[in-house]
């Protein structure tokens, strides 16, 4: 018998043999355990004698029939099945179809340290007692008290939470019920004034997953946000004891975005309350919870250690969270089939408003890095081969669809759903679709019909090859100018696999004329849905200097132009009008040399090259984002056949960087100087100054690749003089790639500064892991081991484990090799999520050059074997998968 790949199918989310009608909770908070009482009001589907119901770690007290939400009810007989996470309840008769009944469930669940599902204990402040909160996505409902855990099973709820006196906040989903808590606070348990209980009452239809319970003890900042109606919501930022003053940033981000989502997307939040609740564990930045959010404290406060790119994530997830009220929470997705509709759409209205807050094509080519992100970026993903299908076909734990597919490739096609249709189609089609479904639950073949419904057309084929296929479109263009009928043909052709459809895609572009013009009445959006079509742009009076093709990065996958030279690039660099494909010119060229030190070692750097990088570097027109940009040189090339030649890229980079380094030694000196980073940093929303900042990275990682004492010395100024998160970490970064005889002495110093903030610690944590010294695996371990050092901590995992992901130059070594399997079998039961994370390091190991293919194979044979396939499924999985 074939073994089974995966642990859930689409096929095991049949109908619900019941529809949820409404939960009556009391979450009872005694010392290392939580008791719930929760009263299931239900209409049987079907006819049915027994009930299923999900149940995932919790002890069983009681089950019983009631009569009414306050009957004590008649125990039931039922059976736990522990390792299929099921409780079976024999009901007291047969239920027929349509009739309403109620059960009782009386559970124990037993808060963890590191399993971040369920209610789990956070960090504690000084004095308080323990913190507790909730991560409830996708299945962690069930880890709190039994229910039926699926999207489909929305229902009001009121929830009573009762607790130690001592804590400053109780909160869950919903209103606070003004009939029992008058002035919306807990108040005294009657007879016991040592407890305090408060009650939400949530109307609203909510699936299990968004259900959330906080206890702890917050400091908290509040605001409002008015609508032009006058009506006002109420804002809160639970923080830490002493940091309200670290969230004025991030509120006043939260009110431009409500302001915002209500003037673009058209959406009013309807709660009283919107609630922001910092928490130190998560495995995810921020999760929305019906009227709560969460997010992680590193990422909800904005303070000294917060980092330029920590800036941009705060306004992203801030955004994207409060999007979710009206997708995800309001219109549900049917399945973890679905979750891509949740997020893709919701990735794609924060892109939105990130381009009209930042500048929009740094926001693009910030972007599009993440899709080529080498470790979780879904090209890297599809290229291992063993993922990429937005609807998967199965998974074994529903965290593994949260990913790059999900959350960077699905919004790409949201994207290119919207270039294809047009704005006005694309704003008719989401309307309609919202409408449809608010409060209810909606699929992927549902979403699509209101686009279709709307424009008119059959989306078919686009549907089928971008959500049901592993694979990118590999499109590649030839064109030419014929002066006598004054047009301009371009020809397009997809690569196509043997079997396989083409895909239907958008592709922008425009002629562009010698003095750097968009030549009018060219600029479209062509669609290709054929492996082989063509445009023909009649009207062109004379030849253009070349053709701007698949501009922003208008469709997800690979693009080549068969006639771009060298010198049609080397024009297209300096005069694109379109930033992102101007850049993208300059790093063909660039690819261009870095090939060619992968094939032959000991050429030589090209000089056009060289003098296309003096040009950049001298225009004193360019923006600081695009100039960084431009003279950034990657390890990953553009050509993805030498993707995985990890040492040769690490090597061709520094030959690249060194050539750049030494032609233009002084001129790279001036142009950091001359960037004054260091007055800024008293900018009220920290925004000033951010792409400067990556200008200075940029050229300082350029000055440093030579390790001299000059370097050194530039080096420590510049961190002695940031007054910036960003720069500090920047210049201890190549600090600690360097020989400096006070590297080890400088990085104590900053420990013993910066190890009490929890940003702070990451921040030197990253440092530490992204060292290219003999030490760097002896430093690791060093941190792992210092009494404040917490394994459980995700923050603080991630920050010291993860970056050695992608250290090329140390991971590809017989050394960095063992570290990798020893780390994923020493974190797999703590944290599967960074653990996963982690062995991406290894997805490409069947395309790795001998010999060190054969050391991943048996390094990840090592990991199958001593990672338990009970314990940590999606890791043991990840590695067999790998493997065959």
């Amino acid at each position: 018998m074939e073994e089974k790949r995966y642990k859930y199918m689409r096929e095991d989310f049949g109908d619900l043999p019941v529809m949820l009608d409404h939960l009556t909770i009391y979450l009872n908070f005694v010392g290392d355990y939580v008791e719930a009482a929760n009263c299931l009001e239900m209409t049987a589907s079907q006819t049915m004698k027994e009930l299923h119901l999900d149940a995932n770690g919790i002890e069983i007290l009681k089950v019983a029939w009631c009569e009414s939400r306050s009957d004590e009810g008649i125990p039931l007989d039922y059976e736990y099945d522990r390792v299929k996470n099921r409780l079976s309840i024999r009901l007291a008769e047969k239920v027929g179809k349509g009739r309403k009944f109620l059960v009782r469930t009386i559970t124990r669940c037993f808060p963890s340290d590191h399993i971040l599902e369920g209610i789990y204990r956070d960090t504690t402040p000084p004095g308080a007692p323990q913190q507790y909160v909730s991560q409830c996505q996708q299945w962690g409902f069930q880890r709190i008290m039994p229910i039926l855990d699926d999207c489909r099973a929305k229902c009001t709820m009121v929830t009573t939470i009762e607790a130690d006196s001592a804590y400053t906040h109780l909160i869950s989903n919903g209103d606070v019920s003004r009939r029992l808590n008058p002035d919306g606070r807990p108040v005294p348990k009657p007879g016991d004034p040592s407890r305090q209980v408060i009650t939400y009452e949530n109307l609203v239809p909510m699936a299990p997953y968004l259900f959330l319970v906080c206890v702890g003890t917050w400091d908290t900042l509040v605001d409002s946000a008015v609508y032009e109606s006058g009506r006002s919501v109420r804002l809160e930022y639970l923080v830490p004891p002493g940091a309200a003053e670290y969230v004025r940033v991030p509120m006043n981000i939260l009110k431009q975005s409500i302001l915002w989502i209500k003037e673009k997307q058209d959406y009013e939040y309807t709660g009283e309350t919107y609630r922001t609740i910092c928490m130190n564990k998560s495995n995810f930045g921020g999760m929305e919870n019906v009227g709560n959010t969460t997010i992680v404290t590193d990422a909800a406060l904005v303070t000294e250690h917060t980092l330029d790119m920590a800036l941009l994530y705060a306004h992203a997830v801030i955004v994207h969270e409060f999007e979710h009220n009206q997708c995800g929470s309001e219109t549900t997705m049917e399945t973890p089939f679905d979750v891509w509709l949740n997020e893709a759409y919701t990735v794609d209205v924060e892109r939105q408003f990130m381009a009209d807050i930042f500048n929009p094509d740094f926001m693009r080519l910030y972007q599009v890095d993440s899709i080529r992100n080498p470790l979780l970026g879904p090209l890297a993903i599809e290229d291992a081969g063993h993922a990429g299908r937005i609807v998967r076909e199965g998974f074994n734990d529903p965290d593994e669809l949260i990913d790059g597919v999900t959350y960077v490739k699905a919004a790409e096609v949201i994207r290119m759903l919207r270039l294809l249709l047009g704005d006005e189609n694309f704003q008719a089609g989401k309307t309609l679709y919202f409408s449809r479904y608010r409060n209810g639950n909606a699929n992927t073949d549902q979403f699509f019909e209101c686009f279709e419904e709307v424009a008119g057309r059959s989306l078919r084929q686009f549907m089928k090859e971008w959500l049901y296929r592993i694979g990118y479109p590999r499109v590649n263009a030839t064109a030419g100018y014929d002066s006598s009928k004054g047009s301009y043909r371009i020809r397009f052709r997809q690569e196509i696999d043997p079997g396989q459809e083409p895909f239907h895609l958008p592709i922008k572009l425009a002629l562009v004329d010698f003095a750097g013009n968009d030549i009018p009445g060219t600029q479209r959006v062509f669609q290709l849905n054929e492996t082989e079509a063509e445009i023909v742009l009649d009207g062109i009076a004379s030849a253009p200097a070349f053709a701007s093709i698949n501009r922003d990065f208008s469709f997800y996958g690979t693009f080549s132009y068969t006639g771009a030279n060298h010198e049609t690039l080397a024009l297209q660099a300096r005069l694109d009008p379109n930033a992102y494909n101007r850049v993208d010119a300059f790093r063909q060229l660039t690819d261009i040399e870095r090939i060619k030190l992968l094939l032959n070692p000991d050429d030589e750097v090209g000089r056009e090259w060289l003098a296309l990088c003096g040009e950049i570097l001298a225009d004193g027109d360019m923006p600081n984002s695009l100039k960084a940009y431009f003279l950034r040189i990657d390890e990953q090339p553009l050509n993805r056949e030498y993707a995985t030649w990890y040492p040769e890229l690490v090597a061709a980079r520094e030959r690249l960087m060194l050539a750049v380094n030494r032609k233009y030694r002084d001129r790279l000196g001036q142009e950091f100087m001359s960037l004054d980073t260091y007055s800024g940093a008293n900018d009220a929303t920290h925004k000033a100054g951010i792409e400067a900042r990556m200008l200075k990275q940029v050229l300082l990682d350029i000055i440093s690749i030579e390790d001299s004492q000059e370097s050194h010395g530039m080096i420590l100024n510049h961190f002695y003089s940031a007054t910036t998160a960003t720069d500090r970490v920047a210049a201890l970064l190549a600090l600690n790639r360097s020989s400096a005889p006070s590297r080890r002495k400088v990085l104590e110093e900053v420990y013993t500064a910066w190890h009490t903030s929890l940003s702070g610690y990451a921040n030197y944590l990253r440092v530490v892991a992204g060292g290219t010294r003999e030490d760097v695996f002896e430093m690791v371990e060093a941190e792992k081991g210092r009494p404040g050092f917490d394994i459980t901590q995700p923050t603080w995992s991630r920050a010291l484990f993860l970056p050695m992901a992608t250290n090329n130059r140390m991971v590809w070594t017989d050394q960095g090799i063992n570290w990798i399997a020893d780390k994923v079998i020493e974190l797999a039961p703590i944290n599967a999520t960074t653990t996963s994370r982690l062995l991406n390091t290894f997805q490409h190991v069947k395309k790795l050059k001998s010999p060190l293919q054969a050391k991943v194979m048996a390094a990840l044979e090592k990991i199958v074997l001593y990672v338990s396939q009970e314990a940590s499924p999606a890791v043991h999985g990840q590695a067999r998968a790998y493997l065959k």
